[in-house]
C-alpha cells in the first residue's frame, strides 16, 4: 500500500476517542474510486476491489487504527454535548509524500457510542453527493475535505425511505473541529484541549508552533474567512453550520442539504429543518464570526483569550477584502479596485435576483459578452444599462481571470438527483460522466454539454434534510 501511517491522534488524546472496529454490513462493492488522490497520498497502485476488501476485513490492513471522535458542538445555535463520531471512524493518520498530515475517515462503518441510537450507516445518495460536491470544490480551488472512496454495501438503509447502502472514504487534513474545543470547555479538559490546539499548529501550520496564540487564532478566522468568501462568490449553501461542522483548518466539512443557486435566490432556505433559516446564503459569513466566538469562549478553558476580540474584529473586513477579491476576478474587473468595483458588483447581484437569472452561467454569458459585443444571449437582453455602467469602469476587461474563475459545470441540484437516481438503479454511467465534467468545471468544452444547463424553468429549487 506504500501509505505511511502515523496514527498518533488516538495515542495522544484517549479521552477523546473510542477505539472501534469497522462493522461491514454485508459484501461491498467499489462505485467510485479516486486514483489520482490515492497517488498523491502515496499509495501504490491498486485495484479498487482489494481496498474494498481491505475497509470490510477481508484482507488485513494492520495500519489502520479505527477511531470514533468524542466532541460537542451548538446546533442550530444551541449547545449539544452529547455529539461525536455517529457513523464515522477516523482510520488512520497518513504523512503524504511531500510532508503534509492528513486523515483517512471512514462514514458509514457502523453504530458507534456516539450514535445516539442510530444506526452507524450511510446511504448510497447522501454519500454520491458527498464525493461529487467535495471533488467538485477541490476543482474550484475551494478549501474542501476530498473523496477517496465509494463503495456499495449490502442490504437496504431506513432514512426517510428504504435506501441503498454505501460507505465513503473521506481524506482531510484534519477532522479536528471547532466542537472538539467546546467537548474539552464542557468537561473540564483543559490540558487536553491546549495540547490538541498544539498538535493541529505544529501539523498544519509548523510556521506558527511558536507564534503568539493571538496570531494562531488568527489563522484560524483567517482560514475560515477564506472559505466562507468562496462559498458566497460561488453561490454555495452549505445549509448546516453547526460548530461540530466547522474544521479547524477551514476545509468545507459535512456535505449533507447543501445547494448551488440555479436561480439566484439569494433568501430561499434549501434545508428544512432549518426553518428559521438560521443558515441561510446571506447569514453564512456572520454565522462563521458567532462559530469563531464560540471557540473563542471554549479556548478560555486553557489559554487567555482576551485578544482573541481584536482578531475577531479583523474578521469581517478580512472576509469581505476575500470576497471582493474572488468576484472581481469573475467579473474581470482585477484592473479595478475594490471600493470601484462594490457598486458594480452589488448591481450585478441585483439584476441577478431580479431577472431570476442563473447565478453561474450568468457569469459566463457576461464574457461571451465581453468578448464578442455582437452576441445575443438571456443576459444581453436584459443587462444593457449594467453594461453600459460595466464599460465606463473597466476599459479592458480581464477575459483571462474570468475564464479561470467562472466554472461552466457547477453542481446542480436536479443533475444530482438524475444521477442518483440512474446509480440506485445500477447504472453508473452518468454519475462517472458528471464526476469528470465537474472535475474539469472551467474547460469550455463543456459550455453546450447537458451537465452545463440550467434546469428546466419548471424546475423548482426544492429543500432538502439533514440526512441529505
Amino acid at each position: 500500500m506504500s501509505l505511511q501511517f502515523v496514527n498518533e491522534y488516538g495515542k495522544k488524546f484517549p479521552a477523546l476517542v473510542h477505539q472501534q472496529r469497522i462493522v461491514a454490513d454485508g459484501e461491498s462493492t467499489s462505485v467510485l474510486f479516486n486514483h489520482s488522490l490515492w497517488r498523491a497520498l502515496g499509495g501504490d497502485d491498486i485495484k479498487p476491489a482489494q481496498l474494498v476488501a481491505q475497509l470490510d476485513g477481508e484482507i488485513p490492513w494492520p495500519a489502520l487504527a479505527p477511531l470514533a471522535q468524542k466532541y460537542a458542538g451548538h446546533q442550530f445555535g444551541h449547545f449539544n454535548p452529547y455529539l461525536g463520531d455517529g457513523r464515522g471512524l477516523l482510520l488512520g493518520e497518513i504523512k503524504t509524500p511531500d510532508g503534509y498530515y492528513r486523515d483517512l475517515h471512514l462514514k458509514g462503518a457502523g453504530p458507534t457510542p456516539y450514535g445516539r441510537g442510530g444506526d452507524g450507516r450511510a446511504v448510497l445518495r447522501s454519500s454520491i453527493r458527498e464525493y461529487l460536491a467535495s471533488e467538485a470544490f477541490a476543482a474550484l480551488g475551494i478549501p474542501t475535505t476530498r473523496a477517496l472512496l465509494l463503495t456499495r454495501t449490502g442490504g437496504q438503509i431506513q432514512r426517510e425511505q428504504l435506501e441503498p447502502g454505501a460507505m465513503l472514504l473521506r481524506v482531510a487534513s484534519t477532522h479536528v473541529r471547532f466542537g472538539h474545543f467546546e467537548h474539552c470547555y464542557y468537561r473540564n479538559l483543559a490540558d487536553t484541549q491546549l495540547q490538541l490546539w498544539d498538535y493541529v499548529i505544529e501539523r498544519h501550520w509548523p510556521s506558527l508552533k511558536n507564534s503568539t496564540r493571538k496570531q494562531q487564532f488568527r489563522q484560524v478566522m483567517q482560514s475560515t474567512a477564506v472559505m466562507i468568501a468562496l462559498w458566497q462568490a460561488y453561490g454555495f449553501i452549505h445549509g448546516v453550520m453547526n460548530t461540530d461542522n466547522m474544521s479547524l483548518v477551514g476545509e468545507t466539512f459535512d456535505f449533507g442539504p447543501y445547494a448551488m443557486f440555479d436561480r439566484y435566490l439569494p433568501d430561499k432556505i434549501f434545508n428544512h429543518t432549518d426553518q428559521g433559516g438560521r443558515y441561510g446564503f446571506m447569514q453564512q459569513p456572520g454565522i462563521g464570526r458567532w462559530n469563531l466566538q464560540r471557540l473563542q469562549v471554549a479556548l478560555s478553558a486553557s489559554m487567555d483569550v482576551t485578544e482573541f476580540t481584536e482578531v475577531l474584529d479583523e474578521y469581517e473586513p478580512f472576509i469581505q477584502q476575500c470576497y471582493f477579491n474572488q468576484m472581481r476576478q469573475r467579473l474581470g474587473l482585477t484592473s479595478v479596485e475594490t471600493d470601484q468595483a462594490r457598486p458594480l458588483i452589488a448591481s450585478w447581484l441585483a439584476l441577478l435576483e431580479q431577472e431570476q437569472l442563473d447565478y453561474n452561467r450568468s457569469f459566463v454569458e457576461l464574457e461571451q459578452l465581453l468578448q464578442h459585443s455582437d452576441k445575443v444571449n438571456e443576459l444581453a437582453l436584459v443587462a444593457k444599462d449594467w453594461l453600459a455602467d460595466y464599460r465606463a469602469t473597466v476599459d479592458e476587461p480581464d477575459i483571462e481571470s474570468m475564464q479561470a474563475a467562472n466554472p461552466v459545470v457547477t453542481l446542480r441540484t436536479h443533475l444530482l438527483t438524475q444521477v442518483i437516481n440512474a446509480a440506485e438503479q445500477g447504472d453508473e454511467a452518468p454519475l462517472n460522466q458528471y464526476l469528470q465534467a465537474l472535475t474539469t468545471p472551467f474547460d469550455r468544452k463543456h459550455l453546450n454539454d447537458s451537465w452545463a444547463q440550467p434546469p428546466a424553468e419548471e424546475i423548482e429549487a426544492g429543500s432538502l434534510s439533514c440526512s441529505s
